[in-house]
């Protein structure tokens, strides 16, 4: 069997400017759609646009209300790309689109710097090419800023602690980096990095050069540049006897702290079994998860962790890195299934090495790894083409969420559980998108397989990556049609063709389930019985927005000569119908399962809500 060469058979410029193009593909190309989504897509983007309108750069607010739940930087990101090109979902997730395509380039030099150009090429493809990294940059969370922030202070660190650079300046720069990850995602973005580096040290035996680390000066570097936001904060919001508590408590203590303890108020996102939260990594890292087998292969033993080579080192800090984050969300009460996002950039170091090195070795078990991938895709094209059969006498168009079966509300406290939604029937409305993704996967993961067992296994990877790379495309357009039933940006098209600028708007319950409506309308709402979650805590500050309105407020606002609108979400869609008073409210428009109501007709002659009892 044919071998190809250790190295590629392009340049390194050419490499790096292939990768980038991948990623920029994939990750800008695919930015602009869906719309953005309710809950904490829309929710974060809405905060970031207030940003810009306030112009307070400290305090994060969300329909007006302190929300302090999160650093700063990502949004400072986004609302610098709204103030630049505009508001719109492209230019929300921008920042981590061209972070995704930062990261490929960096796992590729930190690669290349230390395993080889193949190894490094392959690393950057798997991290690119990977389902979990291009879903997660679907919703704006800042998995991928912090871990391009931690992969790029870790990159320095080594070349400062093996002399390839001026030390001083490394160790400043990893620093500073560390800095930025507290910024973007908290305690944890100087955690992490301070642990993984303490293991690394101490397992190579490297804290005996103590003397040579600049701990001080790398210190007040750390210091310069994540403490003046965190003061700023704690003047703005010094909390307000009795119920407003402070930032500095509500930050550290509440969102930090007891959320790893899963004691934080309000309570958090479900926690994702132990089982399923590994097992879904065989999904985030498909198709390069079944390759994983080769990233532990050829790890330093034990017995020559201080005396490591550059490269040897290196691999031993990447391991670290992986397993400690993977470690660490196995025993904390807060796992979400992205959490594990910034060890992935180590896993695709460590699978490409693998993969590349079972390459020069000609491994038998190879070819038969990627026979599994082409079963696997075999396996999902043959599982569409039965739901595209179950459906096939459904006519489809217009709203797919008439063909879904809506679940328990619990169910979605877990980031990607809109899914379990489908149903047969559905795949009526998403014929187009799954008769592409089957003859993709039955075309794309085979002739990987070809090239590999004819021992050409650089065009075998570009083969997987190319595949995933299309099949990203063909999932956008799913998640286009899956629009309506996860944004209320098509009710919000609704409403700005009739809404005027004297109207009230009234969202029922919390704002998370109307945020794409507020980031698409620009409006304040009154929030109707919706004191809770993550505004709860700002909207006990004195200078709040009197933006909360209970029952006893509701009938004089609804009956007032002034038009008002209410919003209400798909779950308390009932509960909302039984305080319309009947004979004087109107369906405005009906998508998702979600409605927006008017106090006064729209239409001449249109009819109001029948009484509760007949609706």
């Amino acid at each position: 069997m044919k071998v190809d060469s250790h190295t590629l058979p392009f340049t390194r410029k050419a490499a790096l400017l292939l990768l980038l193009a991948l990623a920029l593909w994939i990750y800008v190309g695919n930015a602009a759609q869906p719309a953005l989504l309710d809950d904490a897509d829309a929710g974060h983007a809405e905060a970031a646009r207030e940003m810009l309108v306030t112009g307070d750069w400290a305090i994060l607010h969300i329909n007006g209300v302190r929300w302090m739940e999160k650093p700063p930087l990502h949004y400072w990101l986004v609302a610098t790309s709204y103030a630049l090109f505009g508001e719109s979902a492209f230019t929300t997730r921008l920042p981590l689109a061209l972070s995704v395509a930062g990261l490929v380039v960096l796992v590729y030099l930190f690669g290349r710097r230390y395993f080889g150009e193949r190894a490094a090429f392959y690393s950057g493809l798997i991290l690119c090419t990977s389902i979990g990294v291009y879903m997660f940059t679907r919703i704006m969370i800042p998995e991928a800023i912090y871990s391009l922030q931690f992969t790029a202070a870790f990159y320095l660190f080594l070349l400062a602690w093996q002399k390839k650079i001026n030390e001083r300046a490394g160790y400043w720069g990893c620093a500073a980096l560390i800095a930025t990850a507290v910024i973007t995602r908290g305690l944890l973005g100087l955690a992490f990095p301070a642990a993984i580096l303490g293991l690394f040290l101490l397992a190579t035996g490297g804290w005996r050069r103590w003397r040579e680390l600049p701990l001080v000066s790398s210190t007040l570097v750390f210091l310069a540049v994540a403490l003046p936001w965190h003061i700023v904060a704690a003047l703005r919001a010094p909390g307000a006897p009795p119920f407003a508590p402070s930032f500095l408590w509500y930050y550290f203590v509440n969102e930090q702290m007891l959320r790893a303890l899963g004691w934080r108020y309000p309570d958090d996102y479900t926690v994702v079994p132990l089982w399923l939260w590994w097992a879904a990594h065989l999904i985030w890292l498909f198709p390069w998860s079944l390759f994983l087998g080769y990233a532990v292969r050829g790890l330093p033993r034990y017995s020559t962790w201080q005396k490591l080579d550059d490269a040897g080192s290196a691999k031993l800090l990447i391991a670290i890195w992986a397993a400690f984050v993977m470690l660490f969300f196995s025993i904390t009460k807060s796992r979400m299934e992205y959490y594990s996002f910034c060890a992935w950039p180590a896993l695709a170091l460590l699978t490409g090495v693998g993969l590349e090195r079972a390459e020069r070795e000609n491994s038998r078990w190879l070819l038969r790894v990627q026979a599994g991938v082409a079963v696997v895709g075999a396996a999902a094209a043959a599982i569409l083409a039965s739901l595209l059969w179950e459906s096939r006498g459904i006519m489809a168009g217009g709203d797919i969420s008439k063909l879904l079966e809506i679940q328990n509300i619990d169910s979605y406290r877990l980031s990607m559980a809109t899914f379990f939604d489908l149903t047969p029937q559905a795949f009526a409305a998403l014929r187009v998108p799954s008769t592409l993704a089957a003859l993709c996967f039955l075309a794309g993961f085979p002739l990987a397989w070809l090239y590999r067992r004819r021992g050409r296994h650089l065009a075998a990877n570009l083969t997987l990556a190319l595949t995933m790379a299309c099949f990203f495309f063909i999932a956008n357009m799913a998640f286009k049609i899956f629009e309506p039933h996860m944004s209320s940006r098509p009710l919000a098209n609704v409403l700005l063709k009739v809404l005027r600028p004297e109207d009230q708007v009234i969202v029922y319950g919390e704002y998370y389930g109307a945020c794409a409506l507020g980031f698409y309308t620009h409006r304040q709402f009154l929030l109707y019985n919706g004191r809770y979650q993550g505004l709860e805590a700002g909207s006990y500050y004195p200078d709040a927005p009197k933006v909360f309105i209970d029952d006893g407020q509701f009938p004089k606002i609804w009956t007032a000569p002034r038009r008002a609108f209410l919003f209400a979400p798909r779950d308390q869609r009932k509960e909302a119908l039984l305080r319309l008073p009947p004979g004087s409210s109107y369906l405005l428009a009906e998508i998702g399962g979600k409605a927006i109501y008017s106090n006064q007709p729209l239409t001449s002659g249109q009819a109001p809500l029948a009484a509760p009892a007949a609706r």
